[in-house]
């Protein structure tokens, strides 16, 4: 080999090793941020910490508000008085806990009732109260289960589950706008693995009154309601005569200013608030 060539085979050797110090520190960069991202990703379910089917049975979420039922005798028995504190209704507190006197912090995220009594009664016995521990627990009625409708729809964002709720009745909770196109609404069930997108003619369903697709609408689905063809064509001119109306409304909003403090300094309608 001669010299040219040796000296040219060092230089591809030095540049190929430079660009493989490049690019393990240009992947060490990058393999933080995509570690922490990785941490973060959902890998089962909705995501959240408390799971399950509540239109089968209820279970406690972050929204939710218990209460136990304890019987008189019990709260009036030396030593047990504390427990009447379990009867004020209490909220679940943002890490997932709930207070329970001579106990403390107790975990009740994704418990159903049953589940929610037998741990406070558990728990009640290691902490000393060796009693019959007649307690109910009892998550209180309300709002706090939640579809979400997108769209063309009246109501947008979260909106109130309630029982045996099917699409029939979740699609006039969350109405719709004049624009929306009713022959294909989609019932979207988040998921980190197995997603379901189901696409639904709901105008068929009101005419011909089949309720085949009157499928049941469960906690964090999503309805989608899409706009007609002149809806789409509708939405695009409002969102490009937006920045105008803005526009509009600001050099109105001066001019009335304007006009209120020329009356009120005497330069326009000089009649009034003269002396």
């Amino acid at each position: 080999m001669t010299t040219a060539a040796r000296s040219a085979a060092r230089w591809r050797s030095a540049l190929l090793g430079l660009w493989g110090c490049l690019s393990l520190v240009l992947s060490g960069c990058g393999t933080y941020e995509d570690q922490r991202i990785r941490e973060m990703m959902v890998e089962k379910g909705f995501g959240t910490r408390a799971d399950g089917d509540a239109t089968h049975e209820n279970y406690v979420n972050g929204r939710d508000w218990v209460q136990f039922l304890v019987p008189p005798e019990l709260m009036v028995f030396p030593g047990y008085e504390r427990l009447g504190e379990l009867t004020a209704v209490q909220p679940v507190r943002i890490d997932g806990t709930i207070h329970v006197p001579y106990v403390g912090p107790v975990y009740v995220l994704g418990m159903t009732e049953k589940e929610l009594s037998a741990l406070v009664k558990a728990q009640l016995r290691l902490a000393g109260l060796d009693a019959e521990l007649d307690i109910q627990g009892v998550i209180q009625p309300g709002a706090t289960k939640f579809f979400y409708a997108i769209g063309e729809t009246g109501a947008k964002g979260p909106v109130p589950l309630v029982a045996d709720m099917r699409l029939w009745h979740a699609m006039f909770d969350a109405k719709w706008t004049p624009l929306a196109n009713l022959g294909r609404v989609y019932l979207i069930r988040p998921d980190a693995e197995h997603p379901l997108v189901v696409d639904i003619n709901f105008s068929e369903m009101l005419l011909s009154g089949y309720t085949g697709s009157n499928f049941p609408i469960r906690e964090n689905d999503v309805i989608y309601v899409p706009p007609t063809f002149l809806g789409l064509v509708a939405r695009l001119f409002e969102r490009l005569l937006q920045p105008v109306g803005l526009a509009v409304r600001t050099m109105l909003g001066a001019a009335q200013i304007t006009t209120a403090y020329d009356v009120l300094s005497g330069k326009t309608n000089g009649l009034y608030f003269r002396y």
